[in-house]
Parts: structure tokens; C-alpha cells; sequence
């Protein structure tokens, strides 16, 4: 049987294509194949991505296919240039949409997911389902009345790398009041707070408004010696707390196998009755002064 190895490309390939999740997700369909049928095959990537191989690097003699996936496909530099450096080998296009026919001469095998008269299911609908906890993120800017004690920047880039290194889906929590040029709702917040598995956050109240919807907080508090974060952790008995000198990758992680554990669930619990608690101190206050 003749010897059979793949490379496997996509404009996840080019530097100059800002490729979409949709592109990989077609290239793991299409590698998940290969994989099951024994085929050796690498998946070209470029630089600006810095996995795998690059298809300029490589030997073409070493391939016997190029697989192209996922996209439209068109009389563009880039293909011509990939489909040229691959001539040898047996250049198929797969889950692709001809928007050029001059594209189709660039291959030797074409499956289109949509052309006159053909619709078929873009690949990315296969493979596995990606399990992973989400994030609400909630940063906090660098508060200039906490003066050279704010670590906020500095915070912000340790949790940004984190979550970008260990691929972590997360979201954006902002509790401004207005956002150009809408205004923002408390509902819209809340809403979102629970929909996520874990809170990260800066700010004071994605701390409570995290707890007040049943999710386990990563309280980073930004200001060195501790302010209102680490202050309103200890006045709701919420014990992950880190300080700004101590938020680094590995107490991100550590911080996070706590949430998923389940072990702060009677934590959480207790941080809402330590709130409504202090909701009820506050209104026998001000009704008593108000009353006079």
C-alpha cells in the first residue's frame, strides 16, 4: 500500500489572514479522519500562531496531499502561492465555498459546502463539544485615589495572560452605568453574572454580584496592603481572596481548581446570609434615623 502523509491547511496557514475559529474547527474534523484511518499528517500553521508546522518551511516531497479546509477559496496570492508549492502532491479542497472558479483549477478534488444548486453542512458542526469552565471578568481600572499602591495594570496583565494561555472562555464583566452611547443596566449585568461557571474580579461588586447569584469568586484585589475588595471579602466571610502581590498564573490556577472542586459551595452560601444579614443591619439603621 502506497505510503500516504497530509498537511493539512486552511487560512489559519497565512499570516496575512486572520483565520476564524470555524477554519480549526473544520481542521480537527478533517485530522479527527485522518487520525482514525492511520494517516500521518501534520496541520500547517502560521507563525503568528506558533504551533505546528509552516507549509513555507516544510518539504513538499515529504507529502503526498494538501488538504485545504474550511472557507471560501478564491484567485488570492496566498493559495496560489500554497497550491503551486504543493503541485507534486494531490491538492484537495474540502468544506470550502468557490467564490473564483479560478480557484477550482488550483485542485485536484473539490467538496463545496455551498455552490449553485449544492448546500451541505459546514464540518464545524462535528467533533467533540469543548467542555470548559467560563469566566465573567470583571478588571478594574487603575483608580488614581489608591495612588502608586494601585497594581491594576500590572493585575490585569498577569489575569489576561493567564486566561489566554490556558485557552479559558471568559467574558468581559463591565458595571459602568454607560456605555456609548447606551446606558448600561444592572439587570444586563446580573444577567450575565449568571451565566458563567466562575467569577474573576478587580471590582468590588463583581465580588458581591458574583455571590449574590450562587458563583464562586476569585477576588483579586488590586491595591497593595489590600482596600474595598479584600475589605468587602472579609465583611461577607468570602475566603479567596488574592492580594495584588500574590496574583500570579500559578495561584490563578490554584484559585480556580477550588471554585470547580465544589468545596466553596457551603462558602458561597454562607457569604449570602453573612449579606442579607448586613442588608437588615443597615435598614434597622437608616429606618431608625429616619424616624427619629
Amino acid at each position: 500500500m502506497e505510503v500516504v502523509r497530509v498537511l493539512v491547511a486552511g487560512w489559519f496557514s497565512f499570516d496575512e489572514v486572520i483565520a476564524t475559529v470555524g477554519d480549526e474547527l473544520g481542521a480537527e474534523v478533517v485530522t479527527g479522519w485522518l487520525t482514525e484511518l492511520g494517516v500521518d499528517h501534520d496541520v500547517a500553521w502560521a507563525p503568528y500562531l506558533e504551533r505546528g508546522v509552516h507549509w513555507r518551511d516544510v518539504d513538499p516531497a515529504d507529502y503526498t496531499h494538501l488538504v485545504f479546509t474550511t472557507g471560501p477559496v478564491g484567485d488570492l496570492p496566498g493559495l496560489r502561492d500554497l497550491t503551486a508549492a504543493f503541485a507534486g502532491a494531490q491538492r484537495w479542497a474540502v468544506n470550502v465555498s468557490v467564490v473564483d472558479e479560478a480557484a477550482r483549477a488550483m485542485f485536484d478534488a473539490v467538496w463545496e459546502r455551498d455552490a449553485p444548486g449544492v448546500s451541505r453542512p459546514d464540518l464545524a458542526i462535528e467533533g467533540p463539544a469543548a467542555d470548559a469552565p467560563v469566566l465573567a471578568v470583571a478588571f478594574a481600572p487603575l483608580q488614581g485615589e489608591y495612588g502608586d499602591r494601585s497594581r491594576a495594570d500590572r493585575m490585569r496583565g498577569v489575569i489576561e495572560e493567564w486566561l489566554a494561555s490556558r485557552a479559558l472562555p471568559w467574558f468581559p464583566i463591565d458595571t459602568d452605568l454607560y456605555d456609548k452611547p447606551h446606558p448600561r443596566r444592572p439587570a444586563q449585568v446580573e444577567a450575565l453574572l449568571r451565566r458563567c461557571d466562575v467569577v474573576l474580579s478587580m471590582r468590588l461588586h463583581g465580588l458581591v454580584l458574583g455571590l449574590k447569584h450562587d458563583r464562586p469568586v476569585i477576588a483579586c484585589d488590586p491595591i497593595a496592603g489590600g482596600a474595598k475588595v479584600s475589605g468587602q471579602a472579609r465583611a461577607l466571610d468570602w475566603p479567596l481572596v488574592l492580594e495584588a502581590e500574590d496574583v500570579t498564573a500559578a495561584a490563578l490556577d490554584a484559585a480556580l481548581s477550588r471554585c470547580l472542586s465544589g468545596e466553596l459551595t457551603g462558602a458561597v452560601t454562607r457569604s449570602r446570609g453573612r449579606g442579607a444579614a448586613g442588608t437588615e443591619d443597615a435598614r434597622r439603621w437608616f429606618t431608625a434615623r429616619l424616624r427619629g
